[in-house]
Order: C-alpha cells, then structure tokens, then sequence
C-alpha cells in the first residue's frame, strides 16, 4: 500500500506542475520550493487494499503549528492535479477515452501492482457520490494499455509453473505456464531449484513462481521479469490439485457422465483446509466424484482414510480400512464447518496414517 501511495504521489506532484506550465505559459520551469510546502496523507487504511480518503494538506510552522507556512499560493494545483486523477480512473472504468501524456500513464505501472482480483483503491469513497473512482485490476490494465508507445503492462504474479528446458551455455531456462512458453534469465538465488524442477518436469513437479508479468493488450503473458520466489511444490499440494478439479467441465468422465464441479464451493473447502488441517501431517489424493463432489485418501502401508465430501454443504464420511484385520475398519460423519471436527480428523490421520 505505501508502494502505491508513493507513487501516487509522485504523479499528483509531477502533474501540478504541468498543470502550472500549461497555465503560466511564460514559464519555463515551475518557481522554486513549487512543492516543498504541500504533502499527502492517508486519512486512513482499511481493509481490501482499500484507501478511503487521500488529502492534500499543506505544511504547518513548527513555531506556531496552527499557522501554515508561508508560499502556499500553488496549492491549487495539486488539488486540479489530483482532480484529474481522479477524472482518468473514473474515464477508464466508464470506457471514455483517456487524455493525459503517457509519461503520466506509466506511473500506473507502479500504482497497484499488487492488487489480487477483486480488490479495490477507492480514491473517492464518499458514501454520497456516485462517481466511480474505484482503481481495481482491470482499471489499470484499461489505463496502460491506452498508452501510446507500448501496449502492455506489467503486474504481480503468482502462478505454478513447469520447466521443461535448461540452456546452460546461454543461462536461460523456459517456463511452461497455460500451455505457453517463456524464456527467463537464470538466477543464482533460485539456480537450484530452477535444476530440480527441470528434473523433475517428466514428473510434473510444479514450482510455486512470484514474479512480476508482463502481459501485451490481450491479457496474454509475454514475459517474466524481478522473480521474487520460486518454490517446488508437494505433489499432493492442495491448491494445486483443487484448481485443476475446478477446470472440469460437465461429462468429463465419459463424455456422458460427471458434473462440473462448483467452483465457489471447491473454494470454501480449500478455506477450510488450508485454515484447519494440521500441516505437518501428510496431505491426500484427491479425486472428483461423478456427482459432483470430491473424495479424499491417505495410505500407509496396509491403512487406509478415505473421506468423502459433500461440498454443498461440507458435510463428510470418512472410512478407516486396515487390510490386514477388518474388525478395526470403521466410519464416521465429520462436518467439516465445525474446527473441533477438523481437529478429530487431524487426530485420525495422525494416529492411523503418519
């Protein structure tokens, strides 16, 4: 958030002073001290990468704090500047062109660049406004993709990828990612495991990669650039196995049978175990049902858990099978909305598989 508001205010800072040029045409260059007295604050910051209030406020003297300094005469301008801020992300959200130099434009490749889907800079939020000032993903996409010169943006990603080639010589390694390929340089902070997971790609070890994405006007990625993380992932690792089920379209069994499985529910689950399960036990296959649903599995030598889920509404059965003595098989109904729940199957599976 400080990242973005940095950056925010360099752009209000930078567009006063064009905005001064442009109405003191017989100026070459904005007086001295043009900022020195105006600053910019957070009101406050809430939750959802959200800022409700940006103010503009000028600098009180340290003698006598309740008088402002002297040469406040410019502030003015960084109040239009903002203004016009505000005016380009409300035109970017409403589809209306967007007419401001791209030198202004590319400070929103720095302005939300960490935002996730869904979320929110709300520059305006006043309860009584219906101007929508609200800067998400896809106004600043909307906003760099208007730029003249270059017709793609860059953002934060994190996306599990495979690497199927390594050229030593050149030190370069592809990433496969969405059925596309993509060169990057190798660097010594991941060369490791950059190694590992090409060995590993007959295998399909996916490694977990933070980098930033460059994408070109079709929200395709061309290029990966500053990687912040690579991590390789348990080949039972939960997200990735629920994202893949996730992509399952109706009659993916047979072509006749098997029911798309709801993805707003696969997330809630995933909430669940991610918030619930013990992590230091061993993680389960997962497979989908033709109903819709989902089974889960852990084996250890002759023991077998299998817990069936109802991912409407959560509730499960679990199985417990010792091949080597039925007499110790046994079923039990978990609710898997309830944390005490949770807490008996970590114990199941700490007793009987770990």
């Amino acid at each position: 958030m400080l990242e973005d508001f940095s950056a925010f205010e360099e752009l209000v800072f930078e567009l006063a002073k064009k905005i001064y040029l442009d109405r003191n045409p017989s100026r070459k260059r904005v007086p001295k001290g043009f900022t020195e007295n105006v600053y910019l604050k957070l009101a406050t910051i809430e939750e959802g990468s959200t800022i409700p209030h940006i103010l503009i406020a000028a600098v009180t003297s340290l003698s006598t704090p309740t008088i402002p300094v002297q040469n406040t005469d410019y502030f003015s301008y960084f109040e239009n500047s903002r203004d016009k801020v505000f005016e380009l992300v409300e035109n970017a959200n409403s589809g209306k062109s967007i007419d401001i130099d791209n030198k202004f434009l590319n400070y929103f490749n720095r302005i939300g660049k960490n935002l996730e889907e869904g979320e929110t800079i709300d520059f305006l939020n006043e309860p009584n406004s219906s101007r929508n000032i609200k800067f998400s993903k896809n106004t600043r996409r909307k906003i760099l993709l208007s730029r003249n010169e270059k017709l793609e943006y860059s953002e934060k990603i994190i996306e599990n990828i495979l690497i199927p080639s390594i050229d030593k010589k050149n030190q370069i390694f592809k990433i496969e990612i969405d059925n596309n390929v993509i060169e990057c340089p190798i660097s010594l902070d991941f060369q490791e495991t950059i190694y590992t997971a090409f060995q590993e790609y007959e295998n399909k070890t996916l490694i977990s990669l933070k980098a930033t994405g460059v994408f070109n006007q079709n929200n395709k990625l061309i290029h990966v650039e500053d990687i912040e993380s690579m991590d390789i992932l348990d080949p039972f690792d939960i997200s990735v196995r629920l994202s893949e089920l996730s992509n399952l379209e109706d009659k993916w069994y047979n072509g006749i049978d098997g029911i798309a499985l709801n993805k707003k529910h696969l997330e809630i689950f995933k909430n669940y175990f991610e918030s619930f399960f013990n992590s230091d036990l061993v993680l389960p296959a997962i497979f989908p049902t033709i109903n819709g649903d989902i089974v889960l599995e852990w084996k250890k030598g002759d023991n077998e858990i299998t817990l069936e889920v109802n991912l409407l509404n959560l509730t499960s059965t679990l199985f417990y099978f010792d091949m080597q003595n039925d007499d110790e098989d046994f079923e039990e109904t978990l609710e898997l909305e309830s944390e005490i729940k949770w807490s008996k199957l970590n114990d199941l599976i700490s007793k009987y598989i770990s």
